[in-house]
């Protein structure tokens, strides 16, 4: 058989793309680099410095898998929370009380912390294209079916089919954001700071902006046409996911992972740790959700637009810092960002109300307070699948590895968005919303404490093992 064997450049040819820097050069040098040059796999040719140059080293397919999963995951985040605004009282008038509407409400993210885990183990067998797109299918089929849910009859009827479509929504939920967390260091694995970045961004924006849409929608549309828009906006996304996945090499199918790994995993203590902070990450968002409007009327008496504005402040704090956190973990490592995460939210729920040795209430000064928070959210949440996934690395370095990780993280993180307005609606019955936010900001700051302690110990003991 003939082969062909491939000739580097030589020292008298010039690459075309050094051409440009070198004004010596004859005719014949440049037609030899040129020819060298165009016998270079693509991955091996010099590349363009500068932002272009950046963006060459990435594949094009690359970037069209990161944008379909952003989008998705904006889409699973909006479907959350776009029914917060109109539900409930369409359910009252459907004849369920309050407890079971908040049920309704909260069985999603329930779902997302009991299956999480689940499909994180399951998804070696099942591929990581078929859990994306069944996630997606699953979470717009039932926003869609949704819509019909009040023609029925009102009652337990009505209440049985809400909570099995929002179970059903979890589930898909569940599927598509394990699987999403799971690629990120399988397809960017130099980057996945930045990316996880790029995705709390997305997923912030969609709780953010879920229940402004839901209402408007509801105002303009009536009950059904927020969930057939963001249910069909869900499935839209199905037929760019498939072909964006297509030929990916982390489609095959693999091991998973072996009981006794994971039991080790969930037992150390570091890691262990990590998942505490993941789950304060979301809690930070959920203790607000029930407490910060009440004491913003009552306190500054601002009305629903005012209030709304400083909503918005957590958000877009955290939109713009996660992708510059990103960045930072990528160069610098995540453990101390996670750390720097609890001071900054320590210090930022000692701010809110005030708390009694700081001052007197004051609006600018809770404004303040919520930037400060948006910034800690981001801090709390980019750097923490990178440290979780390292320190399960060191246990075992496996592709299934990634998988568990991803699962357990979802699970924190939903379990964060359940038991956050729990906690905020519980203080805030005992005690008022300045003191209720000083205590949580203490139990931040004793766990950041901890966290600090903990990785201190166990980096003398590596140093010294």
């Amino acid at each position: 058989m003939e082969t062909t064997a491939f000739i580097a450049p030589t020292s008298s040819s010039v690459l075309p793309s050094e051409a440009s820097n070198d004004r010596d050069i004859t005719h014949e040098q440049f037609s030899a680099g040129r020819r060298a040059y165009d016998e270079l796999p693509a991955d091996l040719r010099p590349q363009k410095r500068g932002l272009l140059g950046k963006i060459s080293r990435w594949k094009w397919k690359q970037i069209f898998i990161v944008i379909t999963l952003w989008v998705g995951y904006l889409s699973v985040s909006t479907a959350f929370s776009t029914i917060a605004p109109f539900f409930p009282n369409e359910a009252a008038e459907h004849g369920a009380s309050p407890l079971l509407t908040g049920f309704i409400i909260s069985c999603a993210p329930l779902c997302v912390v009991i299956l999480s885990p689940v499909f994180g183990y399951y998804i070696p067998q099942l591929g990581v294209r078929f859990t994306l797109l069944s996630g997606l299918w699953l979470v717009g089929g039932s926003y869609i079916l949704l819509s019909f849910v009040a023609a029925m009859p009102s009652g337990w009827v009505f209440i049985f089919f809400c909570i099995l479509l929002r179970i059903t929504e979890g589930a898909g939920s569940a599927m598509f954001i394990t699987s999403l967390y799971m690629q990120l260091p399988e397809l960017f694995p130099s980057s996945v700071g930045t990316l996880t970045g790029l995705m709390v961004v997305g997923g912030g924006l969609g709780f953010a902006i879920g229940p402004a849409l839901g209402g408007v929608l509801y105002s303009v549309g009536g009950f059904k046409l927020p969930f057939l828009t963001v249910g069909g906006f869900s499935l839209s996304i199905i037929v760019p996911t498939f072909f964006s996945m297509q030929g990916s090499n982390i489609n095959c199918k693999r091991q998973a992972l072996s009981f006794r790994t994971i039991l080790k995993l969930l037992t150390n203590f570091i890691y262990f740790l990590l998942v505490i902070a993941s789950i304060f990450a979301w809690a930070l968002w959920g203790f607000f959700a029930p407490t910060l409007e009440p004491f913003l009327s009552s306190q500054f008496h601002l009305n629903e637009k005012q209030i709304g504005l400083v909503f918005l402040t957590l958000p877009v704090a955290s939109t713009v810092c996660a992708p510059v956190v990103g960045k930072l973990v990528d160069k610098f490592g995540p453990r101390r960002f996670t750390i720097t995460g609890y001071a900054v939210a320590a210090a930022s729920f000692f701010l809110v109300g005030p708390a009694d040795f700081i001052s007197q209430p004051r609006l600018w000064l809770t404004v303040v307070a919520t930037v400060i928070f948006g910034i800690a959210t981001s801090l709390m949440l980019v750097p923490n699948f990178t440290d979780m996934l390292a320190v399960a690395r060191s246990i075992e370095d496996t592709e299934a590895t990634t998988e568990v990780v991803s699962g357990i993280t979802a699970s924190a993180l939903s379990f964060g968005e359940f038991i956050g307005p729990i906690i905020g609606g519980g203080l805030v019955q005992v005690m008022d919303f300045p003191t209720s936010a000083m205590v949580f900001g203490e139990v931040l700051l004793a766990s950041g404490c901890l966290l600090l302690g903990a990785t201190l110990i166990d980096r003398w003991a590596r140093r010294y093992r």
